[in-house]
């Protein structure tokens, strides 16, 4: 889909006396969009002027162009300086001995930016307490958010696999592992796992991957649901790998948190996960507290690479915990800004998300003539970086632009400035494709030559 999207960003460029008509029936001509839904879009920032639509105020699904909305809520409500923070406290006290008589509690904040680093400063924390082992337990407090992590609206075969990890309250490694495979001598034959990265102390797995042909790709998938600790790995890896490694989402991360972390430290009563707030909870003393980055970071990753949990993170934070409270004030502000939507989540993984090429496109203008907004700005990837990294150069102009893609989806939204300054905001949406990237290809090739010959 690569050649797809340069392509239109190379019709954004040239801005030809080009009829609507004239590119639906670009997109209709091939067998491969002959039945798709697209939608055009084109404003010029400065006026809004329409400079070509088509279908541009039918409903389509955003796919990952509903983070757009959603920072344009979350960076309004929140502000620049926001950041999640991750406190480590103690409930009792620390005898002569180094024994915690007590909980050790991790608070979690709702940080969707945790690493696995955490482990260390924790573990440094303690050794400069001088807590040698705990008599109690290691709780993790996950009440900052519902205990819901993944949306109702997403489908089952997205929640095993890293895009579909649920939002909890305590998040950490972007709650996600490895799965290292061995491709059988053969297609067809069973793929062994190698390795799992980091290890989950409580997953249990039921290996089904095979080996599929050269070059077949990634074709595994996992299949299982939040806290579930059992999981199923599906699908093919390539025979012409030596190992061949995929991302899955970790069910319970909360309580894989509390058990890496009692590997450091000897623990009497275990680990105990609190997803409510406890009603007479003992006094916590607190030992050591993590900030996340400043909002404009987390926006700027969370565009450029399209990270569909730190999404779902402010979703929630938004909504003081709550998803559907976050869809509300989402649905808010677009309905103020008079754009037509249809919000399920953060992300953009529910298919039932809806949102208009022009109401797309009139929201960037609001975006680049807003100079608070500017963070949001920067945070779409220009050509060359982010989901945008292997897009090639505009001639004559410069892009900036949100990639939103998913199973017969693909679309780009964003921002295009000509050498001399013009600007321009375009929403392309191409859903219910079905083909093959030959198609893609093919329909590409018809593209450039007839834009090409147009700007002539």
């Amino acid at each position: 889909m690569r050649l797809f999207y340069l392509v239109l960003c190379t019709v954004l460029s040239l801005f030809a006396p080009l009829s609507a008509d004239t590119l639906e029936e670009l997109f209709k001509s091939s067998e491969a969009f002959k039945r798709a839904h697209v939608g055009i879009c084109i404003l010029d920032i400065e006026t809004e002027k329409e400079i070509y639509t088509s279908h541009a105020e039918q409903f389509f699904v955003p796919a990952s162009l509903q983070k757009i909305p959603l920072s344009v809520t979350a960076f309004s409500i929140l502000g620049d300086d926001f950041s999640f923070q991750t406190t480590l406290g103690l409930e009792g006290f620390i005898d002569q001995e180094g024994v915690l008589h007590g909980n050790l509690v991790v608070q979690g904040g709702g940080d969707p930016t945790l690493s696995l680093t955490i482990f260390s400063e924790w573990e440094e924390c303690l050794k400069k307490q001088g807590i040698r082992s705990i008599d109690g337990k290691i709780i993790v407090d996950t009440s900052v958010f519902e205990t819901a992590m993944a949306s109702p609206f997403w489908y089952f075969e997205d929640l095993g696999n890293y895009f579909g990890a649920g939002a909890c309250g305590l998040s950490i490694n972007k709650n996600s592992y490895k799965i290292t495979f061995k491709p059988g001598k053969k297609e067809g034959d069973p793929a062994t796992v190698l390795q799992i990265d980091p290890p989950i102390p409580y997953l249990t797995f039921h290996n089904e991957v095979t080996t599929g042909s050269a070059e077949s790709g990634d074709q595994a998938y996992v299949f299982g649901s939040e806290y579930s600790p059992t999981q199923f790995y599906r699908g093919t890896v390539p025979l012409d790998h030596e190992t061949f490694t995929i991302r899955a989402a970790i069910p319970n991360p909360a309580l894989f948190c509390g058990m890496t972390l009692a590997e450091k430290i000897p623990v009497s009563q275990g680990v105990e996960v609190v997803k409510t707030k406890r009603p007479q909870a003992p006094q916590l003393h607190v030992l050591h507290q993590k900030k996340s980055p400043p909002m404009k970071k987390i926006l700027e990753d969370l565009n450029h690479f399209s990270i569909n949990l730190y999404a779902e993170h402010l979703l929630k934070t938004i909504g003081h915990g709550m998803a559907t409270e976050g869809i509300k004030k989402m649905e808010t502000l677009l309905k103020e800004s008079h754009v037509p939507a249809h919000v399920r989540d953060g992300a953009g993984i529910a298919r039932t998300n809806l949102i208009t090429p022009k109401g797309f496109t009139k929201l960037l203008c609001t975006i680049r003539k807003n100079p608070l907004y500017t963070p949001i700005y920067d945070s779409f990837p220009p050509i060359g970086k982010g989901s945008l990294v292997s897009f090639s150069p505009v001639p004559g102009a410069s892009v900036r632009a949100k990639t939103g893609s998913m199973n017969m989806t693909s679309n780009l939204g964003g921002f295009l400035k000509l050498d001399s300054g013009k600007e321009f905001a375009f929403c392309v949406c191409c859903n219910n494709y079905v083909g093959s990237l030959k198609d893609v290809i093919e329909e590409t090739h018809r593209l450039l030559v007839l834009f090409s010959s147009t700007e002539k």
